[in-house]
């Protein structure tokens, strides 16, 4: 059976009988406008949060630009960061630059942070040679190997202080 039409039960003077009126396609009362207009003020001082499962005190915001300088009613909840870390100092396991012709026998190339000692160079007869330069050659570790141009910038450990001067090969 259908309520449509229907003005008994309703709860006159509630926001719910503001509701059963316009369900049942009834004028509402001037009771239920009020109970509506007292509500929805609520809602907006902030006294009482809208009937969406919402259990929180509503932060408003500015809805225009116009109010957008005007101070927020509630502090909005901040996630702290941590600290940063201290900064990088010990630089030499990055290795210090060198230039490719000035590669030796015995230097250590460090590269994505593995340390490779070169035991022989081996000529370099790729597509890059007219890139690179004459003089392009691959630093060979073992089985691990480089290209290296003449002018390219390569890290390496620092050469011992000792006269042990390495010559470029």
């Amino acid at each position: 059976m259908s309520v449509i039409g229907q003005a008994e039960g309703i709860e006159h003077g509630t926001v719910k009988g503001y509701k059963q009126h316009t369900y049942r396609q009834i004028k509402p009362c001037d009771d239920c406008k009020r109970a509506l207009r007292e509500d929805r003020a609520a809602v907006r001082r902030g006294e009482r949060p809208k009937q969406t499962g919402q259990t929180e005190k509503v932060v408003r915001r500015p809805s225009s630009k116009k109010q957008a300088h005007t101070q927020v009613q509630e502090a909005v909840p901040v996630r702290l960061m941590p600290p940063p870390p201290a900064p990088f100092t010990d630089r030499s396991r990055l290795g210090v630059p060198v230039q490719g012709h000035e590669l030796a026998i015995g230097d250590v190339i460090v590269f994505l942070g593995n340390h490779h000692r070169i035991d022989r160079f081996e000529p370099y007869t790729g597509s890059l040679l007219a890139e690179l330069g004459e003089g392009t050659r691959v630093a060979c570790a073992g089985a691990w190997g480089m290209t290296v141009g003449p002018r390219s910038t390569v890290r390496i450990l620092p050469r011992p202080a000792g006269g042990e001067r390495r010559e470029p090969v």
